[in-house]
C-alpha cells in the first residue's frame, strides 16, 4: 500500500515534504504546492481513496481568490454616472443666470434721475381713491377733552443736548447702610450740627470721634471722622479687655462689641480678649463724656432809639435765646448753686463746666447776682436752661427740669432761677453748671468752693 504524505488522517505517520520531480519544467510551482499542503489541508484528506497528487496541474491546488460582485460594481458605475450629471446641470443653470442680467442703465451727464415710481408701476389692483374723512375711527369727546386741558410741558435745554457726568453715570445706585467710618473735611460754613445732620447722626457722636476740642474750634481744612452709626468711636490704648470696655461704657456684654456688623475684625474674639493696640472700634448706642456745645455770647455797643451802654445776647436763634439784654455790670459776690449735690464731673478740656448730681426737683439758686439772658430750652444738648449775665462774666445752668425765671429778669446771688432735671443730653438728674469770661469757659473751681 502507497503512503501518501499528504493524508493528515494517519497521525502515526510523521509529515513528510512531497517530493520535487526531477523532470518538473517549473519548480515554483511545485514550491508552491508543498507550501499550500502544510498550510491548509488536502481537498481529498477524508476520502477513503484519495487521488494521487498531480504535480504536473498545479491550479488544481491554488488558493481560490475571492473578487468583488458584479452588482457593487455597477452601483459605484451609476452613482459615478450621477454626480457628473449633477455637475453639468449646476453649471449649465448658472450660465443661464447670468447670461439673463439686463446690463445696469446709462444715464447721460444732462439727465436726471426720478427716483420717484412711475405711475405705471402702481398696482393696478390697489384702490388710489381719495380717503373719506368719515370713513376713519375717531376719539371720544369727553376722552379728547381730557387730551386737550392737560398743559403743555416745555422742555428746559436743548432737547437732543446728552450731558454725561463720569463722576456720576446713567446708573442709579440705592442709597444703603454704610458701615464703615468715613473721613470728611470741614468746609467753610460747617457746623457740628450741620454736619451731623448731613449724615444723619447725632452732634454728639461727631464730638466722641473727634474730640471735644472741635467744639471750641472747628478750622476750615481738617479730618473729622464720622462713625456709621450713633455710638462711641473708641481708639482702643492700653490693656483693656473688650469686657473692661464693654462695662466702662455701660454696653451689656463684651459681645455687643465683638458680633457687632462694625467690628468684623474682631471676630474669633472672646471677652477677655484684648483688642490691637490702635483700632478702631464702634461702641453702637454707648455713651461717653456729657458734651457742652459751646453756644456763643453775642456783646454789642449801643441799642435802638439812641440807646447806650453793652447789650448782650445768648445763642442766637434758640427758643429760648431772649432778644438783646442790656449787660447790668458785675455781680456781688460767687455762692455754690446747689446746697446738696454729688460731685460728678469737672472742668476739662472737653468738658466746659462741672456736673452736680442731685435729686429731680432740687432748688437751684443763682451763683451771682445778675439779668437772665436765655431761658427755655436750648438744642445744643442743655435742654432746659438758664443764662445769667454779670458783666463780663456768664454763668450757665443745665439740665433743669423747670424754669423759674424770664428772659431780662434780674436776680440776686442766691435766687432760686430753677430746679434739677434730667432733659438735654442727661445722662441722669444733675446739674451742669458753667463760667465763661468774655465768653471763653473756665474752671468754676476758679470762683468757687465746691
Amino acid at each position: 500500500m502507497s503512503f501518501d504524505p499528504l493524508d493528515e488522517t494517519n497521525p502515526s505517520r510523521p509529515f513528510q515534504e512531497p517530493p520535487i520531480h526531477a523532470d518538473d519544467t517549473n519548480p515554483s510551482v511545485v514550491v508552491r504546492h508543498a507550501r499550500l499542503a502544510q498550510e491548509e489541508p488536502h481537498p481529498h484528506a477524508e476520502d477513503t481513496n484519495p487521488a494521487p497528487l498531480e504535480d504536473t496541474a498545479p491550479s488544481l491546488v491554488m488558493r481560490r481568490v475571492n473578487t468583488r460582485s458584479t452588482w457593487r460594481q455597477a452601483v459605484g458605475v451609476l452613482s459615478l454616472l450621477g454626480a457628473s450629471l449633477f455637475t453639468l446641470a449646476t453649471v449649465w443653470l448658472m450660465w443661464a443666470d447670468a447670461s439673463q442680467v439686463p446690463p445696469p442703465p446709462t444715464l447721460a451727464a444732462t439727465s436726471e434721475v426720478n427716483l420717484l415710481p412711475s405711475p405705471t408701476t402702481l398696482d393696478p389692483t390697489v384702490d388710489a381713491s381719495p380717503v373719506n374723512d368719515a370713513d376713519l375711527p375717531t376719539l371720544a369727546p369727553d376722552f379728547l377733552a381730557s387730551i386737550l386741558a392737560q398743559p403743555l410741558v416745555t422742555p428746559t435745554g436743548d432737547p437732543l443736548e446728552i450731558t454725561a457726568n463720569r463722576f456720576d453715570p446713567f446708573t442709579i445706585i440705592p442709597d444703603r447702610p454704610r458701615n464703615e467710618v468715613i473721613q470728611y473735611t470741614v468746609k467753610s460754613g460747617d457746623t457740628i450740627e450741620g454736619i451731623a445732620t448731613q449724615f444723619n447722626l447725632k452732634p454728639e457722636s461727631i464730638v466722641w470721634a473727634n474730640g471735644a476740642g472741635i467744639v471750641e474750634s472747628l478750622p476750615i481744612g481738617i479730618t473729622l471722622y464720622i462713625p456709621p452709626i450713633d455710638g462711641v468711636l473708641y481708639e482702643h490704648v492700653g490693656s483693656k479687655t473688650l469686657q473692661e470696655i464693654a462695662s466702662e461704657y455701660d454696653l451689656p456684654d463684651a459681645y455687643a462689641i465683638i458680633n457687632s456688623e462694625y467690628n468684623t475684625p474682631l471676630r474669633g474674639y472672646f471677652p477677655n480678649d484684648v483688642p490691637p493696640s490702635g483700632a478702631l472700634l464702634m461702641l453702637a448706642g454707648a455713651q461717653a463724656y456729657e458734651v457742652s456745645f459751646y453756644d456763643p455770647v453775642i456783646v454789642t455797643e449801643g441799642g435802638d432809639a439812641g440807646a447806650t451802654g453793652t447789650y448782650v445776647t445768648f445763642a442766637p436763634g434758640e427758643a429760648g435765646s431772649c432778644a438783646r439784654v442790656q449787660n447790668p455790670g458785675g455781680g456781688a459776690f460767687w455762692t455754690p448753686p446747689l446746697n446738696s449735690y454729688t460731685w460728678i464731673r469737672g472742668f476739662s478740656g472737653y468738658h466746659t463746666g462741672v456736673d452736680l448730681a442731685a435729686s429731680v426737683g432740687t432748688p437751684i439758686s443763682a451763683s451771682n447776682s445778675g439779668r437772665v439772658i436765655f431761658s427755655g430750652w436750648n438744642s445744643w444738648g442743655y435742654g432746659y436752661m438758664v443764662a445769667l449775665a454779670h458783666g463780663p462774666f456768664t454763668s450757665i445752668y443745665g439740665h433743669m427740669s423747670v424754669v423759674y425765671v424770664a428772659c431780662g429778669q434780674d436776680v440776686g446771688a442766691g435766687a432760686i432761677i430753677g430746679a434739677v432735671g434730667n432733659s438735654g443730653n442727661s445722662s441722669g438728674p444733675h446739674l451742669h453748671f458753667e463760667i465763661r469770661y468774655n465768653n471763653q469757659p473756665q474752671d468754676p473751681t476758679i470762683s468757687l468752693a465746691f
